[in-house]
């Protein structure tokens, strides 16, 4: 190979041990993800060890070479894509391992390597009796990096909230190549600790700063950064690795971290319930979450009748209608089932059939099965068709939610199209696809209008342009919007505290390009053609 590439390649190969990729076809793999994105990087780095990482930040830096962190590519926002160097987790050595269980009973603490798979932390755990209650619904493709990198919850945030509650520690590497370990006062640099001690002490004197914040603290968010961290006097290790979570690798590059496990009940108790009008289900969503169940989800009968086409399900997912999917835990799930029956009776929900409750762990694996290969099963339901991720982790606060189906149905029916709605509507959070005909011209700007009308509709609803996935080319020029200019100007501030030269991951936190940059180019193929 000649030319800039293998020129490039050369001068990393003899910087880091592990190996490099500058080759197209190879590059490829690495150009996408799970969003509507495609962008190609000059190299791609599977670095060997941290001091290949540390390495790798002082070269990227002195050739003026961005660096973006990429997982398991299970994003949807294109927040693991990037023009310049992308880092990606190889799986072997350290990145994998597991280390350092220590059970206290209750609880238990484990460490894990950026690059370990969320299902083989959770069958790890699992195996000892605990679990990880941020489980997210990719765990197949996922890794530990990239959930703490987007604030991953999944279905059980309903009780447990997001992977930031659960994390201890975090080691990462900072923009200059520094080793952070958070847990390591002496680690931290010291421009760190004076600029976010002053700009704490700024922050907690901004009594409307203070206030907005404090009333989104119910709200599921993954948006910007976790500001939520200045409402507590944690130590600066605490703060640092709390601002880390959902930062999506623009803060730091977290190579390993400590997490909190909790013990895995194995008492469950499932419940189906099946409603004809979206709305209503909404609302029966309000009440139930009112109960101590630890997971509600949601799956409107467009989503369902796409799955019955794609694939065999249980018997109990035959009802033509709106479903809901509750699920108790623990020794008194069987008292907490009389409760939800009591609520469904009392309240006088229409429901279009009996609820089906089941107890085997055998039925209730399968159902939640259905759930994780959603995403999957919907991405081409039709030929010409495609549930683009566009407006797909919307989150508003659970007493919104009846309010907000209702208008975001009338968006989709006012742009003609066919929304797929599911997600975890026990904590308000739902995952919208519109069906987009890609026969049709015009593509991005009709993503463009969609998106303007949806988000406006979950803004005034005091909603999120992120619940769970974190922040992204897909959401970014919206970001302003959701937290207003004060807390905006707080998020760039934490930005230029770590990063100051925008050599990590620039773009998908602050950006004004339109989202439709960089679509894929299987998505343009009429533009191309007219």
């Amino acid at each position: 190979m000649t030319g800039p590439d293998s020129l490039l390649a050369d001068k990393l190969q003899s910087v880091v041990r592990g190996q490099v990729i500058t080759d197209l076809q190879s590059l490829r793999r690495y150009s996408r993800d799970q969003s509507i994105y495609h962008i190609e990087p000059q190299a791609v780095v599977l670095p060997e060890d941290l001091e290949d990482v540390t390495r790798l930040v002082t070269f990227a830096a002195r050739e003026g070479l961005p660096i973006t962190a990429r997982g398991g590519g299970s994003g949807t926002a294109g927040s693991a894509l990037g023009c310049g160097i992308v880092m990606a987790m190889p799986d072997r050595g350290s990145w994998n391992l597991i280390s350092d269980f220590a059970d206290s009973g209750e609880t238990a603490r484990i460490r894990t390597g950026a690059g370990v798979y969320h299902n083989v932390l959770q069958d790890y755990l699992q195996q000892r009796g605990f679990f990880l209650p941020a489980d997210v619904t990719s765990a197949e493709i996922s890794r530990i990096g990239g959930n703490i990198a987007t604030k991953a919850s999944g279905p059980h945030a309903l009780r447990y909230g997001s992977i930031d509650r659960f994390l201890e520690q975090v080691t990462f590497v900072t923009d200059r190549g520094e080793v952070v370990d958070t847990e390591d006062e002496t680690t931290i640099p010291e421009r760190f600790r004076m600029r976010l001690a002053d700009l704490r002490q700024r922050f907690q004197s901004n009594q409307a700063a203070m206030a907005l914040l404090e009333t989104r603290q119910k709200l599921k968010t993954a948006s910007g950064y976790n500001l939520f961290a200045f409402l507590h006097d944690l130590p600066c290790g605490q703060l640092i690795a709390q601002l880390l979570v959902g930062s999506v690798g623009t803060l730091g590059l977290v190579t390993e971290a400590a997490l909190r496990a909790e013990i895995y009940e194995r008492q469950r108790v499932a419940v189906l319930l099946y409603f004809d009008d979206l709305a209503e289900t909404a609302r029966a969503v309000c009440a139930l979450r009112q109960l101590p169940v630890v997971a509600i989800e949601l799956i409107s009968r467009e989503t369902m009748n796409i799955l019955r086409r794609r694939t065999e399900l249980p018997e109990s997912l035959a009802v033509d209608a709106h479903l809901l999917l509750v699920e108790l835990s623990g020794p008194e799930a069987l008292a907490e089932l009389e409760k939800v029956r009591k609520v469904l009776q009392t309240e006088g929900f229409r429901q279009l059939a009996a609820p089906a409750v089941t107890m085997d762990d055998g039925d209730i694996d399968r159902l939640w099965g259905v759930r994780k290969e959603i995403l999957w099963l919907i991405r081409n339901p039709q030929p010409g068709f495609q549930a683009l991720s566009v407006v797909n982790d919307v989150g508003v606060p659970p007493e919104q939610l009846a309010g907000f189906v209702s208008e975001a149905e009338q968006v989709f029916a006012r742009h003609g199209l066919t929304a797929l709605i599911y997600g975890h509507a026990g904590s308000g959070n739902l995952h919208l696809r519109p069906l987009f005909d890609l026969t049709l011209p015009g593509l991005p700007g009709r993503i463009r209008r969609l998106a303007d009308d949806m988000y406006e509709v979950v803004l005034r609803h005091g909603g999120t342009i992120s619940g769970e996935h974190g922040m992204g080319r897909l959401r970014a020029p919206y970001l302003l919007r959701e937290w207003g200019p004060e807390l905006y100007g707080y998020m760039r501030e934490v930005k230029e505290i770590f990063d100051p030269g925008e050599l990590l991951n620039p773009g998908v936190v602050f950006s004004d390009s339109p989202i439709t940059d960089h679509l894929r180019e299987d998505l343009l193929s009429v533009e191309a053609d007219s």
